[in-house]
């Protein structure tokens, strides 16, 4: 039994998985599996982005591994794009924000410093842009609409709430689904759900409670 977690660009998801790894679960993520192919093919990480560009047999190899990954561990969270897609019998979990929440975030966050926006209006702009070729990028690969609620068990809002509130909503979520109690949902933490506006995120809400 597994999870796998995803989220838009600025949703702290990366915290919130050192904050599982805290309480006890194995984290993998898609990059260290990137890693352990380059090292097998003897190129470096940006040397592989590149050929990934014409070789699609890379983007197969990582998305194989995963799969494969998937069916061999067990109580792991999978910090993956498309964990949910090549793990299809995990806890699937979207870490939600706000979009201006998601840009104020991104505009702070020193790692991301190479991304070079200047002010909170040009990060929005940043993201939604990136957001939208996103999207159309795993249409084209997947034929799936990554930002569609369906893909997902849980839908977990972290505008207004702090990664370690974020983890324990997901830990007790986890536990529901392991006892077969759960049903999915969105989780608006540290607000009302109908006080939200759903228009502030990027994401396809419907007929989803």
């Amino acid at each position: 039994m597994n999870i796998t977690i995803t989220g838009n660009l600025g949703s702290g998801k990366t915290s919130v998985c050192e904050e599982l790894k805290k309480a006890g679960f194995e984290v993998i993520k898609t990059g260290t599996i990137f890693r352990e192919i380059a090292t097998e093919k003897g190129v470096s990480v940006i040397e592989l982005n590149e050929l990934a560009k014409t070789d699609t047999s890379i983007d197969k190899m990582l998305d194989n591994r995963s799969t494969l990954l998937g069916r061999q561990k067990d109580n792991t969270v999978f910090d993956s794009r498309m964990g949910w897609y090549f793990i299809p019998d995990s806890f699937k979990i979207f870490v939600l924000t706000q979009i201006q929440e998601s840009a104020r975030r991104v505009l702070g966050d020193l790692e991301r410093a190479a991304e070079g926006y200047r002010d909170l209006n040009e990060a929005t702009e940043g993201i939604l842009k990136r957001t939208r070729l996103e999207q159309e990028r795993f249409l084209e690969l997947y034929h799936v609409n990554y930002y569609n609620q369906s893909n997902y068990n849980l839908i977990i809002d972290s505008t207004y709430a702090t990664p370690v509130e974020v983890t324990s909503e997901i830990i007790r979520e986890f536990e529901l689904y392991k006892m077969e109690q759960f049903t999915g949902k969105t989780v608006f933490l540290n607000s009302k759900p109908e006080t939200i506006d759903r228009a502030a995120y990027f994401f396809d809400f419907t007929e989803y409670k």
